[in-house]
């Protein structure tokens, strides 16, 4: 990591999605942990966005940016504007086609414009017009090592530095509650899974898993967190398979891993996550954990946490870890807890971003 010495100067985040998602709440909690532990922060969003409602009800400090499309020459002005009148010299951008407006905007008094990565691509960047939007890139934050391959192998990088920085867990680690113990007395499995309810979620993998878990005599139930498009797939698939009384639909919760003690376990089997908030959430509570063995959960295994893992997208092998853990009552990893609050933590974290802003 470079050495930083002396005050850090103001640094704005921009997110410019309409949208509600994991990206979009990344975007708002950066803003509050620089804010809290490097200086003066900016979160500069898109007019009329939800971020936009989100960040006046929390009191963050923050500026509304007029956006028409991904190329803008009225967001251009503005934020050049916004720049000098709040002295930023550091650009932090969570997004896609936006940069090719931002990249207009880049100039005195910013001094180094970072691009955090948080979904894996899957396009190459590398011919002229995108050598050119992402020219004044500084650097490029990946929050996870999976991510920093695949920017390596897509992006034009020029002289931009690459690195991994992992998302801390603000708060969440000293009050997130411990898993339900799974005891012998227990007369069901109880799982959770968070998420928005899309294709590729995990949500309709972990439903035909339980059915499978169910036709081998596990009394497993399952908790669905998270709004979506596919949520009528969903309740037909539910319909279908006869698992009414065994699946919930719980719809958006703001903070879902509140209740994660009434829980012992977290299936989780996404078809690739940049870093996968929900599922470090869950191992941080110390319950059992089920994934597929993509993107970056094998990573996550290396770092010592311990969960069940298997083929990408087989269901079945799925079902089965969970009716082994069940048929076991095999204890869960308490020790993930400890190890979560050093690898999650969002000092570290922010110590690491701390290198590459000016």
């Amino acid at each position: 990591m470079p050495e930083q010495e002396g005050r850090l100067g103001n640094t704005a985040v921009l997110c410019f999605s309409p949208n509600d998602g994991g990206m979009e709440h990344d975007a708002a909690f950066m803003t509050q942990k620089i804010s809290a532990y490097l200086g003066r922060c900016l979160l500069v969003i898109r007019k009329g966005a939800w971020l936009e409602g989100y960040a006046k009800r929390h009191g963050i400090p923050h500026a509304a940016v007029g956006f028409s499309g991904s190329f803008s020459i009225k967001a251009i002005r503005e934020m050049r504007r916004l720049w000098r009148k709040h002295d930023i010299r550091n650009v932090i951008f969570l997004g896609a086609s936006e940069i090719h407006s931002i990249h207009f905007s880049i100039g005195l008094p910013v001094r180094r414009f970072i691009v955090r990565h948080g979904t894996t691509k899957s396009s190459p960047k590398k011919d002229f017009v995108h050598r050119l939007t992402w020219s004044r890139v500084t650097a490029h934050w990946c929050i996870s090592e999976h991510l920093k391959r695949n920017v390596m192998s897509l992006f034009p990088l020029e002289n931009a530095e690459v690195f991994v920085d992992y998302v801390g867990l603000e708060g969440k680690l000293d009050y997130l509650p411990e898993a339900s113990p799974l005891t012998a007395e227990e007369s069901g499995l109880r799982l959770a899974h968070v998420g928005r309810l899309v294709p590729g979620k995990g949500q309709r993998d972990a439903i035909r898993a339980v059915k499978r878990a169910h036709e081998h005599g596990v009394p497993v139930t399952l908790t669905l967190f998270g709004g979506g498009g596919d949520q009528a797939y969903l309740e037909d698939l539910v319909k279908e398979l006869g698992l009414e009384a065994v699946v919930s639909f719980a719809g958006y919760v703001a903070h879902p891993y509140q209740y994660f003690s009434d829980f012992h376990g977290f299936i989780y089997p996404s078809y690739g996550e940049g870093f996968g908030n929900a599922f470090a959430e869950a191992l941080a509570t110390g319950m059992h954990c089920f994934c597929y063995s993509n993107t970056v959960f094998p990573e996550f295994r290396k770092q010592g946490l311990r969960f069940h893992m298997v083929p990408n997208k087989d269901y079945r092998a799925l079902a089965d870890e969970v009716i082994g853990v069940w048929e076991r009552r095999e204890p869960q990893p308490r020790d993930n807890i400890e190890l979560c609050r050093i690898l999650f933590s969002t000092q570290h974290e922010m110590e690491v971003l701390r290198g590459y802003l000016d």
